[in-house]
């Protein structure tokens, strides 16, 4: 095996795959078996994967690769999202048309043949591009909303709603995007904090020159569609004397407001809210603009002030507040109570109609300074102020919203609110607060949601409505259409192609469909049907739905997951899923979203094409916590790139060993091989319960502790041992390491697999494996945790030694292991023999203290002064008098000490250890080694022995020889030394039938130092 190169070694497997049809070869596993459906959240066709993508799409890769290796028939179908604004602007963007209106004077038709080829242009790349990632799904039968099989789907789900009474039409206030010249849904609002002028304006009570009332809002544009004025009825309002006018006001609110404008003011009476109800005012336009002096002419509770508990208070503002019934929901419920109509004259683009006199063609929000100056003009300015508050923007453009009214088509479903939170509760989320908090608020604040937008790129809206008698029909299928139709229709579902389609009303007259499409998030929420072909097939959705699995970020809380429930709800009544995992945001190492103009963008092409897709993959999964932000640091990622070769080169070394297929009997290993089987099953079983309950991000790191331990202990172990049962050992776990972890990196692990396993195993790849299970039977849970002692034991003393720098292959004479846990004493008196083998140790005593060490303790005083005060010296007086042999012993065992009530910790005391000469030590929390670092001449001649016996084996190695070869072996060296190697140099160890010492000859030798001495080696057959 070469050296470990991921994007050689990566491709070669590409193509391995590819022509052996692995993934379908892997599907097929669980043909006969139960079945598992996976819903693929659509991802846009914009041409590139974010980074998010490749991390999203890995981790529904694990969750697939799991299943079908399971033995579960997994519905994989992959799908794109492809209809919407983000292909609607990018096709306007290409093709220079800067508005919707432009759009028709381009040609509808010829747009959407434009959009359509937008739509599908990166489709092929993008396939490749998860392929590349290795994401296994059915890319070849992905399900496309711009198909009529797609669009049935939407408009079944519609047509359902309706025959369940959850469709209707209405006039309604609906934040508006004028942008995007269409209305948005509450689940399409992004809010951002912004900082703006709020506006406190005064109007005149009608028959009054100089009384006012004082109201306040943070959106002036919306004064010209002032209908009302609503105060608390059970806040205390205030007639206030201002120079020569009377202002009214909330009491609490008034000595705040009149100070911060520095008017001095007396209170002339006191009066609350509900005896204001009904109190007439004059709109300040009202002079000027027409329609306000119709609209007061039809409906008397216009232009009066009006009662309202909810959404008056005296958090901020003046404590009335203008009330536009057209530009806000919350305003049309209180004007509705009292039969005031919505008033709204914006345009699609958001200007101000010609009915609104000089604010005609200004634009609702973005020309709010001008609104200002306007009322600055009027006279009804009182003052303005900054300030900051959560508001809506578009979700798309990322533009500030507005309120307009328009007659949308909506789906009712706040009645049934309360059956989608008790069917939520039955639902797994991962982590559990995305579902039982996050998504359960979203429900409970729920509102009827609009499915019409106003543009042409889309689902069309599959409603036919009469003019003259204003019955309406939503049609279910094409089938259908066709059955009702008066004219052909067309091949393409998409308008402007089914706009000409027409349908007979029983009134005589002609229905035609209604303008709209559906809004594109349906297109989303009817993909649990449309994936599985439905209703044109009705076998796989009885065989499979509802979904088992989905999987996206957060933000699909209020989206994706939202809009899946609702199509479910109206059309079937049940919810769509039954496991949801939820992954959280990625950004750069300090936390900042990637942005190109923020010049902390990472492409994942980028890191996929240097350090591989398996780096990405096993460094995304592993870093990531469920619904957490994950932090993106190339430095971490390169640790698992280190990971990954120490995985290669485990796989190397055993490539290398010795080995006959056989089945050696557990009754046969020793402990530590013992030991190694039980990780491995615990792994597995550990793996297992975390892919069973979706706790994804867990898995690759139980993973790399088993083969990191498996390279970094039981090689370390093992390796100057020939004995078959290591081999066995060795293959077995590295083969279930590379089963469990072809879910995390399945290139290295099926590249592993190639070229270790192939010949000695029947399957054709890594992937056609049935998964493994744990043999309860190989774990010994007391067994593991002795050997987690021995570990830390091993690690000291190696620790010890690299204090005076000796080397392993020098022994040390004696090592002494204090401690007073009988855990840790049982584990040292059973596994002794191993300790002294991974140390190289010759001798090892067990005690309880060492003889001739002497101990002092003193007090932290930087710690313990913060937390003793006063008392400090107090307690370091009683510490000084105590035997420093007690304290260590105390501390040892409880961990703490208490001198006069006052308790000092551990790491809270300093601890200093006077060791006898010649003697080097390492303390941990259970346990203290110490070394005897003298030497005896027998000691030397082991060091030298075992240092020639690395040379030779190096030798082997550039001379191709594998174990099997036998040598001889040719040492030159000074008598002195050949002496004392004679003693120790094992000719089993080096391959040698016999070992000689003299004058070194032949091509293959090596000259070298060991500790002044020369030595000459060289090697034959």
């Amino acid at each position: 095996m070469a050296s470990y190169d991921p994007i050689k070694l990566e491709k070669e497997i590409l193509n391995f795959w590819k022509k052996n049809k692995i993934y379908d070869k892997q599907k097929a596993l669980g043909k006969d078996g139960k079945p598992y459906y996976f819903l693929q959240g659509p991802p846009y066709t914009s041409g590139e994967f974010h980074i998010a993508h490749v991390w999203n799409s890995s981790l529904k890769d694990m969750v697939l690769r799991y299943k079908k290796m399971r033995g579960f028939d997994v519905w994989d179908r992959a799908g794109w999202d492809m209809h919407g604004l983000p292909t609607a602007n990018a096709t306007m963007k290409e093709i220079g048309l800067k508005n919707k209106d432009e759009i028709k004077d381009y040609g509808i038709a010829k747009f959407i043949k434009a959009c359509k080829k937008t739509a599908v242009k990166y489709l092929g790349k993008m396939e490749n591009d998860m392929l590349r990632a290795g994401i296994w799904m059915d890319v070849e039968n992905a399900y496309k909303p711009i198909t009529n099989e797609f669009m049935e789907s939407v408009w079944w789900v519609l047509k359902q709603a309706d025959k369940n009474g959850r469709i209707y039409r209405g006039l309604k206030v609906m934040t508006w995007c004028a942008d995007c010249a269409t209305a948005l849904a509450k689940h399409e609002l992004e809010y951002e904090t912004d900082t703006e002028d709020s506006i406190f304006l005064k109007f005149r009570l009608r028959g009054k020159k100089k009384e006012f009332l004082v109201i306040w809002t943070t959106t002036p544009w919306t004064i010209p569609f002032n209908l009302a004025v609503m105060v608390n009825p059970e806040i205390e309002y205030v007639r206030a004397k201002v120079g020569d006018e009377v202002w009214i006001i909330a009491a609490p609110l008034a000595g705040i407001f009149l100070g911060m404008i520095d008017k001095k003011y007396t209170v002339l009476e006191t009066l609350k809210g509900e005896q204001l109800e009904g109190t007439e005012y004059e709109h300040p336009f009202e002079h000027k603009l027409k329609v306000l002096r119709d609209i007061r002419r039809k409906q008397p509770a216009a232009f009066t002030v009006l009662l309202s508990k909810e959404y008056v208070d005296t958090s901020a503002g003046s404590g009335l507040v203008h009330c536009a019934p057209g530009c806000g929901p919350e305003d049309q419920e209180v004007g509705a109570k009292y039969g005031i109509l919505p008033f709204n004259e914006l345009a699609e683009d958001g200007a101000f109609s010609t009915q609104m006199g000089d604010f005609t063609g200004w634009i609702a929000k973005k020309d709010d300074k001008k609104f200002i100056e306007a009322f600055k003009k009027n006279g009804c300015l009182i003052t303005t102020t900054k300030v900051e508050h959560e508001y809506p923007h578009c979700w798309r453009c990322h533009g500030s919203v507005v309120f307009r009214t328009t007659k949308q088509w909506f789906m009712k479903v706040e009645d049934i609110k309360e059956k989608m939170i008790a069917l939520n509760k039955k639902v797994n989320w991962v982590p559990d607060w995305a579902g039982s908090r996050a998504f359960n608020s979203w429900l409970e604040n729920i509102r009827d949601n609009g499915i019409t937008r106003q543009r042409y790129w889309g689902t069309p809206a599959p409603i036919w409505r009469c003019k003259k008698c204003k019955q309406y029909v939503i049609v279910g299928s094409i089938k259908e259409l066709k059955k009702l139709a008066i004219n052909k229709v067309p091949n393409d579902l998409h308008i402007p192609w089914i706009d000409e389609v027409k349908i007979k009303c029983s009134c005589g007259e002609v229905m035609k469909r209604s303008p709209d499409i559906i809004d594109v998030w349906l297109d989303a929420g009817a993909t649990s049907f449309a994936s599985l072909y439905y209703p044109q097939r009705k076998d796989l959705f009885e065989k499979y739905w509802p979904a088992d699995f989905v999987l996206e970020g957060t933000e699909q809380i209020r989206l994706w997951f939202n809009t899946l429930v609702l199509c479910s709800m109206v059309s079937i009544g049940k919810f769509p899923y039954k496991n949801v995992y939820c992954h959280g945001m990625i950004n750069d190492q300090k936390g900042r979203k990637m942005s190109k103009s923020q010049g902390n963008y990472i492409s994942p092409y980028a890191i996929i094409e240097t350090s591989g897709a398996d780096t990405f993959r096993y460094y995304a999964i592993d870093s990531s916590n469920p619904g957490q932000e994950f932090r993106y640091s190339e430095e971490d990622s390169k640790i698992k790139y280190r990971n990954l070769s120490v995985l290669w080169n485990l796989a190397k070394y055993v490539n290398n060993l010795d080995y006959e297929p056989m089945l050696i009997p557990i009754s046969k290993l020793n402990d530590r091989d013992k030991y190694m089987l039980s990780r491995l099953h615990s792994t597995i079983k550990d793996v297992n319960e975390c892919m069973e309950k979706y706790r994804l991000s867990e898995v690759p790191a139980k993973i790399d502790e088993l083969f990191v331990e498996l390279s970094r202990w039981y090689v370390k172990a093992t390796r100057d041992e020939t004995d078959e049962k290591v081999s066995y050992v060795l293959r077995l776990t590295l083969f279930g390491v590379i089963r469990l972890f072809s879910l995390v990196s399945p290139f290295i692990s099926e590249k592993i697999y190639q070229d270790v396993f192939r010949e000695t195993e029947e399957k054709e790849s890594i992937m056609l494996f049935e998964w493994p299970d744990a043999d309860e039977r190989l774990i010994d849970a007391q067994l593991e945790s002795e050997m987690q002692v021995i570990q830390q034991i091993v690690s000291s003393i190696l620790a010890a030694r690299e204090q005076v720098s000796r080397g392993i292959r020098w022994p040390v004479k004696s090592v002494t292991i204090t401690t007073r846990s009988s855990k840790v004493r049982a584990a040292i008196k059973k596994h002794a023999n191993l300790i002294k083998q991974m140390t190289n140790v010759w001798e090892l005593k067990l005690a309880q203290q060492l003889k001739n060490a002497k101990f002092t303790v003193k007090p932290d005083y930087k710690k313990l002064g913060k937390k003793f005060g006063g008392r400090m010296k107090e307690f370091a007086s009683e510490l000084i008098k105590m035997n420093a042999d007690k304290i260590t012993s105390k501390l040892e065992k409880d961990g703490s000490i208490t001198l006069n009530k006052l308790t000092a910790e551990k790491d809270e005391l300093i601890i200093q250890e006077e060791l006898p000469e010649g003697i080097v030590g390492a303390r941990e929390k259970d346990f203290a080694v110490y070394l005897d670092t003298k030497e005896t001449p027998d000691m030397l001649a082991s060091g030298y022995a075992r240092e020639i016996t690395r040379k030779v084996q190096d030798l082997r190695k550039t001379a191709g020889l594998v174990k099997t070869d036998k040598i001889s072996l040719t040492v030159e060296c000074s008598k002195t030394l050949e002496k004392a190697v004679k003693k120790y140099l094992d000719k089993s160890k080096v391959g040698a039938k016999k070992v000689l010492f003299e004058n070194v000859k032949g091509k293959q030798k090596s000259e070298f130092n060991i500790k002044k001495e020369q030595v000459k080696i060289s090697i034959s057959n």
